[in-house]
């Protein structure tokens, strides 16, 4: 049997190296004071939690960084925000779709949205009233409904059912409850195996074996082999900060490439629709440039330009105004746990 190579704590990985590589991040420096550097000392800190959990190989840190990456949005979330327009509503929501009326009553009003939502469902264990806002998804592994809460907050010695809050207000917990999460449901073997495929369905469908894909089961596969760089091989990944002059290049109409893409992703988690996040500066992303502008008292020129990104990234961090998850056409969350 082949040794099992382990890494002796979380300075033989150089997180900053992972920091470095998130959508518009240049490193450690600029994240102190944001949820992405609370994530990333919270991890740092929790290297004998991760050890107690067997999560302490490159391959098992490399995937269970890879998917909370994608579960949190790249680290910018601790909970799921349901701040939506009633545009958003029906667009993300099939509850709303068919009652388009109801959406408009409902725009705004986050606690009613999730209660509508996630109420009375019994798969989730909501069998309560305010069940539906009271867990709604939170967590470096997005936990959602009751019954989740409370079986890894017992996985993890964690009082969750009765202070749901505390994996967002502490971020080692929230490590914690994710580690006990992958451990409980055995996503150390397949990391072993190196299987994103499964890893990514067993966080996200609750089956690693699933037919279903994962949501997002494509990001989640790329930023698990973006982390596993790191673990496997700190010393050869991004050895210099990445240069800031071309992130002040403004983006317009035929702008195209990853950059382009970031703004369609927060400008669709702010519920602003772009028509598509495809890397590619079209109409539909001009438009919600001009509404974002139009809501934020910005000039209005359908130019993304250096204060308008900041005012959109600074805005997609916050989450009162944005959502850690957003569901697909079957209400399954895609930054998220199963919801079985």
């Amino acid at each position: 049997m082949a040794k099992i190579v382990t890494i002796n704590g979380v300075g033989d990985i150089d997180l900053d190296k992972i920091a470095k590589l998130l959508p518009g991040r240049n490193g450690w420096d600029i994240l102190q004071l944001g949820t992405q550097g609370r994530y990333i000392k919270a991890i740092i800190e929790s290297w004998p939690t991760l050890e107690r959990y067997d999560i302490y190989t490159p391959l098992r840190l490399g995937h269970f960084f890879g998917q909370g990456l994608v579960e949190t949005g790249w680290l910018k979330y601790t909970e799921e925000g349901f701040n939506y327009s009633s545009e958003g509503l029906v667009k993300t929501f099939r509850l709303y779709r068919r009652n388009p009326d109801l959406a408009k009553q409902h725009a705004r009003k986050p606690e009613l949205i999730a209660n509508t939502v996630y109420g009375g469902r019994a798969d989730l264990g909501n069998t309560e009233p305010g069940d539906g806002w009271k867990f709604r998804g939170r967590g470096f592994i997005q936990l959602t409904g009751r019954y989740n809460y409370t079986k890894y907050g017992e996985a993890a010695g964690i009082d969750l059912a009765n202070d749901p809050d505390i994996i967002k207000r502490d971020l080692t917990k929230s490590v914690e409850v994710a580690a006990a999460f992958w451990k409980t449901n055995g996503l150390n073997a397949y990391a072993d195996q190196n299987d994103a495929v499964k890893v990514s369905r067993g966080v996200n469908r609750g089956n690693p074996n699933d037919a279903a894909a994962a949501n997002h089961e494509d990001l989640r596969i790329l930023w698990t082999n973006t982390a596993l760089s790191v673990t496997q091989a700190p010393q050869n990944v991004a050895p210099e900060p990445v240069p800031t002059t071309p992130s002040l290049k403004p983006l317009q109409a035929g702008s195209r490439g990853e950059r382009v893409r970031e703004l369609q992703l927060d400008l669709e988690a702010l519920g602003i629709s772009t028509g598509g996040v495809d890397g590619i500066f079209g109409q539909g992303t001009k438009r919600a440039v001009v509404a974002f502008q139009q809501e934020n008292g910005l000039p209005v020129t359908g130019i993304a330009d250096a204060a308008t990104i900041t005012a959109i990234d600074q805005a997609a961090a916050d989450p009162a105004r944005t959502r850690a998850a957003t569901l697909d056409r079957d209400n399954t969350p895609i930054f998220g746990p199963p919801t079985t």
